[in-house]
């Protein structure tokens, strides 16, 4: 095995490591919930409610931002390491 062939696989790792992250952390995403904040309106204080969800729904969103990243990061690695499999091919003289 090649030099460009261990690198080819640890860029490929590296590719699936991102996605499998990734989905791990839109699931976790999704269990956290602001229907449910287990505050009712103490005392009076509705603002309380309303920031709890307010902050969740935008620890939602910048969770679904970060997995679209790491979604591309990934794509991206594969690519590279697709470009260093066809160079590796050309250097032998496969082409």
């Amino acid at each position: 095995m090649g030099d460009v062939d261990i690198f080819y696989a640890d860029l490929l790792n590296a590719g699936q490591r991102l996605r499998d992250d990734a989905y791990y952390l839109l699931l976790q995403n999704s269990e956290v919930s602001g229907d449910d904040t287990g505050i009712e309106n103490p005392a009076q204080r509705p603002g309380l409610r309303l920031e709890m969800r307010r902050r969740l729904t935008q620890l939602h969103d910048t969770v679904l931002q970060r997995v679209e990243a790491a979604s591309n990061l990934a794509s991206n690695v594969e690519s590279i390491a697709f470009r260093y499999n066809e160079l590796d091919a050309e250097l032998q003289g496969d082409q």
